[in-house]
């Protein structure tokens, strides 16, 4: 009698550590989407050991451990940077002791800079994080020196880089011209967005509609745009309002023009939220406002229409192509008159019940968490394979 063939166990994939490292600054916050994901992203890779910018704060958290540092602006970012190197070179010798296969990942200018110096010391593959759609960036977002220093660093980067990871058609389509090749991934929403919002009216059916935006008080996304187009708004819709969810280098200028404006009663300064807090946000909102004078994908275009709430969005970076069949979206130029034109006609003849809950149906499903964690699980792996 012949035995029966001994079942070969699968070979399980070797322990991989990500040492990320971010110079976008994060928020005052300790439980905001970066912080989830890469929890998650740490349980299915090994390891993530992230370097971020922002208040200072270090916790650990599973296989998660984050260490956040304050980084000033300018040049003197270069001493965040160095600091960055210092950490990051000495994680990924005490994971390659460990046994452990390393990737490094940079996300945003002085992010790249620092990954790409710790993994030419450590002799790793780096990955570069691609956010924005920095090739196609407007004057006004950073002044014309700043814009041609950042649109250099980026192609200079990605051509250093062992892959490169961005958010948008647009961005890809900006690097395959330059003959650089970069993976797709676009951003995800947390598993807490499948769960239905509990409202207590439906979006746009109150007579002193309430705005709501969410993100960093910085020129690229253009809250001074929408203040200007909101002091337009105001003579017709004297009961409108706008709830401003962020913080950032720009909130004494735009409070100030809020009251140049005559806005002060129409316009709340909320600072930075948690997520939970920006769904309850969410849950009193009407139409959710993005006045960007460039993006990528922005997450949070997603989280609103996850949402069930509708959107005037401007057509820069990703938004479009992402946006263009959703029929809760209106898509309008970065300037406060379109703006302004936008908001009136979504209040005129707001999308049907109907029309946001199919739109959240599609954007549940094209950018659900799992299937985005597994792309960059992926993602991650293909590059530290030589």
């Amino acid at each position: 009698m012949t035995a029966a063939p001994t079942a070969v166990p699968a070979t399980m994939p070797p322990t991989l550590t990500v040492v990320t490292i971010s110079g976008s600054r994060q928020a005052d916050v300790d439980d905001s989407a970066d912080f989830r994901t890469w929890a998650a992203l740490a349980g299915r890779l090994g390891q993530a050991r992230c370097i971020w910018a922002g208040p200072q704060l270090e916790c650990l958290r599973g296989s998660m451990h984050v260490l956040r540092r304050p980084r000033r602006t300018g040049p003197r970012s270069l001493i965040w940077a160095a600091g960055s190197v210092r950490i990051g070179v000495r994680l990924a010798r005490a994971a390659t002791r460990r046994g452990e296969t390393v990737v490094v990942n940079g996300a945003e200018p002085w992010g790249w800079l620092s990954a790409w110096l710790v993994a030419r010391l450590v002799r790793c593959p780096w990955l570069m994080d691609i956010h924005g759609d920095y090739l196609a960036l407007p004057v006004a977002s950073l002044g014309r020196w700043r814009r041609a220093v950042l649109r250099r660093a980026v192609v200079s980067f990605a051509r250093r880089a062992t892959a490169r990871r961005v958010v948008a058609q647009s961005m890809r389509d900006a690097l395959d011209r330059r003959g650089i090749p970069s993976v797709l991934v676009p951003p995800r929403l947390l598993p807490i967005w499948e769960k239905p919002l509990e409202r207590t009216r439906p979006p746009l059916t109150s007579a002193s509609p309430q705005l709501l935006t969410v993100g960093r008080l910085v020129s690229s996304k253009g809250y001074d745009l929408l203040l200007t187009a909101l002091a337009e708004l105001v003579p017709t819709l004297p009961g409108i309002r706008l709830r401003i969810v962020g913080d950032g280098p720009l909130r004494t200028q735009l409070t100030n023009q809020a009251a140049r404006l005559g806005l002060s009663r129409h316009v709340e300064f909320l600072g930075a939220r948690g997520v939970d807090e920006v769904r309850s946000e969410l849950s009193r909102a009407d139409l959710f406002v993005i006045s960007s004078r460039d993006e990528g994908l922005p997450r949070t275009l997603l989280e609103a229409t996850a949402a069930g709430v509708p959107v005037v969005a401007t057509r820069v970076g990703g938004i479009p192509a992402a946006a263009a069949d959703w029929p809760s979206v209106s898509l309008v130029t970065p300037d406060p008159g379109a703006i302004a034109a936008g908001v009136r006609t979504v209040l005129a003849s707001p999308p049907s019940v109907d029309h946001l809950a199919s739109v959240r149906r599609q954007v549940l499903a094209s950018y659900g968490f799992d299937t985005n964690l597994d792309a960059l699980a992926a993602l991650f792996r293909n590059v530290s394979t030589p």
